[in-house]
């Protein structure tokens, strides 16, 4: 995708300078440099707008980590029967009741007091209070897995892969509620999950459809239907015995990726056009209105303010801490209040002919020329002449 600004620089140049700016000049708008130049910096602004908006939905599928002396938790309910309560000593984090069997909306932060906590949980069931243990430590996810052993309820916890794979793959784990183990096999992946909730590793598998999806117990063969494995989503699938067969149920804990890649093509269109209107006009513009003996030092001068504006982004990249929406949001606004402030100066600017420069360069150029032959005349009349002897 980054080379799609060099195509595009490629093919906006001849575009604009054949195509755009004589259909703008065609409807009688002086579209003077300093203009173009106004223009390409809030075609730019536009551009950071729209990565903006490009961000900000690709992170609603994001879980955020969490931040120090707190750690991200969901109730995972595989027991059956009426909903369950789940009460934490000192926290109020899940107010409702849990629903059996039910795909839990998200992450919950827990806050803890220190680096890590053990900390009393309650869960009811009919008004039958079950005690258990939660042992957690900070900037890390769990799920707490519920399940029921007879009349009593126990729990479960499992630390969470919350970050996305880098490749766009799915990751995936099984817990097996079935009293033989099982060992399935998605695409070329193994997965083997141990008998009586036994929970397996989570491993990424590639993005696809899977039907049938061989599970094999200690004396039995079946074929499962996993569904869609989206991109950067993470599962947790339920294996249980039912009338005969294997019962499956799906979970997502991490939601997978919604924004399609070609939601960028926009917003480099509009950098591109913003770069071809300001970076090609403004170096023609510096070239041509500075006298002869001034334009490298211009060139120089324009490559300079290029080398503060990196120094510029940084700063802010590396040093503000902001979050990547928050930084496209400031430059939006940076470039905005400059094309204001540039259109401003623009508006007194009066304009140098080319064409004049020339001839003063080249006037210039004669008159030291013959103040030159002036100084050399006046030292020959200035030498004494030889005397005979």
């Amino acid at each position: 995708m980054q080379m799609l600004n060099a195509l595009l620089i490629l093919v906006f140049v001849p575009i604009f300078d054949m195509g755009v700016y004589p259909l703008v000049g065609l409807c009688r708008i002086n579209l003077t440099p300093l203009r173009k130049m106004a223009t390409g910096m809030i075609l730019a602004a536009l551009a950071f707008c729209a990565a903006t908006v490009v961000e900000v939905n690709v992170i609603k599928t994001v879980v955020e980590p969490p931040p120090p002396k707190e750690c991200l938790l969901q109730v995972l309910n595989l027991v059956n029967g009426e909903a369950v309560s789940v009460e934490i000593k000192g926290h109020n984090i899940f107010p409702d009741k849990i629903e059996s069997y039910k795909d839990p909306v998200g992450y919950t932060r827990l806050p803890l007091e220190d680096v890590h906590k053990v900390l009393p949980v309650t869960v009811s069931q009919n008004g039958v209070p079950h005690q258990c243990e939660l042992n957690v430590t900070e900037n890390l996810a769990y799920s707490l897995i519920l399940y029921s052993e007879g009349t009593v309820i126990k729990c479960k916890q499992e630390k969470d892969n919350i970050i996305k794979s880098e490749k766009g793959e799915a990751f995936l784990r099984f817990i097996n509620t079935y009293s033989e183990n099982m060992n399935i096999t998605v695409g070329s992946v193994n997965f083997f999950a141990p008998s009586s909730y036994g929970i397996s590793a989570s491993l990424s598998v590639e993005r696809g459809i899977y039907t049938q999806v061989t599970c094999k117990s200690d004396t039995k063969t079946y074929h499962i239907d996993l569904g869609l494995l989206d991109f950067g989503a993470t599962y947790t699938f339920i294996l249980g015995m039912g009338t005969g067969t294997l019962e499956l149920h799906k979970m997502e804990d991490v939601q997978a990726n919604n924004v399609h890649i070609a939601w960028q093509i926009p917003q480099y269109v509009l950098i591109t056009a913003g770069e071809v209107m300001f970076s090609i006009t403004g170096l023609e513009f510096s070239y041509s209105q500075a006298p002869a003996s001034m334009k490298s030092v211009l060139q120089a001068g324009w490559l300079l303010t290029v080398a503060f504006g990196n120094v510029i982004v940084l700063i802010v990249a590396e040093g503000a801490g902001l979050e990547q929406w928050t930084e496209f949001l400031l430059f939006a606004a940076l470039l905005v209040a400059v094309s204001i402030i540039f259109s401003i100066m623009a508006y007194f600017y009066t304009y140098v002919d080319p064409d004049q420069l020339a001839k003063l360069a080249k006037d210039d150029d004669n008159m030291v020329k013959l103040k030159e032959k002036e100084k050399e005349n006046m030292d020959m009349i200035d030498v004494p002449k030889s005397t005979k002897m």
